[in-house]
């Protein structure tokens, strides 16, 4: 309830006082995050968008996010939001379209499709064991997107956003963005909601 939130608060608003061993028989009773009434919820989902343009393409999700919170009925806690894909990232940002336009043409020149990469080497790498088909059926499936498994790392995979009352805690301008590098694919995402009720 309200209280535990307070307790919550007021701890971590506190400066970082030094660290030092405390004794075995007080630690409990001195612990200021704990409450008899706070109940933790920890409530996972999972979202699928189609991305139906080639290559690069962002798509705001933060409503959808939104939903899951409301869903889960956490007031306050945290939400994380986690890319499921290795080829596609989750970002916080301005959802404006031709800033969106701007994204994709800098990730384009970051890591150009075209250049040359290891990976994209299909020929030398090993097909994963009993692919059904064998190796040349693995081949002809795989695409050579070392490009997009690049931005997936320097973007990055999972943001998470603190809820307070309910709500998310992001700024006036800002998103939550699934960003699709490797499109056109049916994406899911993942939303872990934990707090408390």
């Amino acid at each position: 309830g309200t209280r535990a939130a307070g307790t919550l608060t007021s701890a971590l608003a506190r400066p970082a006082a030094p660290l030092r061993r405390a004794s075995r028989r007080g630690a409990r009773a001195r612990h200021p995050l704990r409450a008899a009434s706070c109940s933790m919820c920890f409530e996972y989902t999972q979202l699928e968008r189609d991305t139906k343009a080639p290559g690069v393409s962002l798509h705001d999700i933060t409503e959808d996010v939104r939903s899951a919170v409301s869903s889960a009925g956490v007031k306050n806690g945290t939400v994380t939001v986690l890319s499921r894909h290795t080829t596609t990232a989750v970002t916080i940002n301005e959802a404006e379209p031709r800033l969106m336009d701007d994204v994709r043409v800098f990730l384009r020149k970051l890591a150009p499709p075209d250049d040359f990469y290891l990976h994209n080497d299909l020929h030398v790498r090993e097909a994963p064991p009993d692919w059904p088909g064998g190796p040349d059926a693995w081949r002809a499936q795989e695409p050579e997107n070392c490009h997009s498994h690049l931005l997936s790392m320097l973007v990055g995979n999972s943001e998470s956003i603190p809820v307070v009352d309910g709500e998310l805690m992001l700024g006036t301008w800002q998103s939550v963005m699934l960003v699709e590098l490797d499109g056109p694919r049916t994406r899911t995402v993942g939303v872990q909601v934990a707090g408390v009720k």
